[in-house]
């Protein structure tokens, strides 16, 4: 057995399938730890998928041969090994440094907050109004005028 927590991922959840259904389903393959049912920040809603935390590693592997392909509430199930989004294990080995945590060779410094200034951003300036003449087309922009719409102007 191992130290730490073996993370199992579970997915293509129904929406209305609970923890408790989830534990059901993983409980005859050993002790669970947990049962982390993932939901949205913003409107709380469940997202389709749930963690399952097991401190048995042989149980763990048991579980995820013995549910995977299983259907629950009609729906087949994705069972595996729970990996982060960078990638990597979602527990990584004693003694080593995450990917997370370790430092990044040949990637740009990290920025933290600051205004616009600071990152080399050039100040927002207002345009400056020429006046061009009254007949003459604007240096900017030939087609236009000086400053006149001649279509809703009255000749003078």
């Amino acid at each position: 057995m191992s130290k730490g927590l073996f993370k199992i991922y579970v997915g293509n959840l129904d929406y209305k399938v609970t923890e408790f259904a989830v534990r059901r389903l993983f409980e005859p393959y050993g002790d669970l730890e947990d049962v982390a049912m993932a939901t949205d920040k913003e409107t709380g809603k469940p997202r389709g998928f749930a963690i399952v935390m097991m401190r048995d590693h042989d149980e763990a592997q048991k579980a995820i041969s013995g549910v995977q392909g299983r259907r629950l509430m009609g729906r087949p199930l994705v069972v595996n090994e729970a990996v982060s989004k960078k990638g990597r294990k979602s527990d990584s080995a004693p003694g080593t440094t995450p990917a997370s945590t370790a430092p990044r060779s040949g990637s740009a410094p990290q920025r933290t907050g600051g205004d616009a200034r600071s990152f080399g951003a050039q100040p927002l300036r207002a345009p400056s109004r020429q006046s061009s003449g009254e007949g003459r087309p604007s240096s900017r922009n030939p087609r236009r005028s000086g400053g006149r719409n001649p279509r809703r102007s009255s000749p003078r």
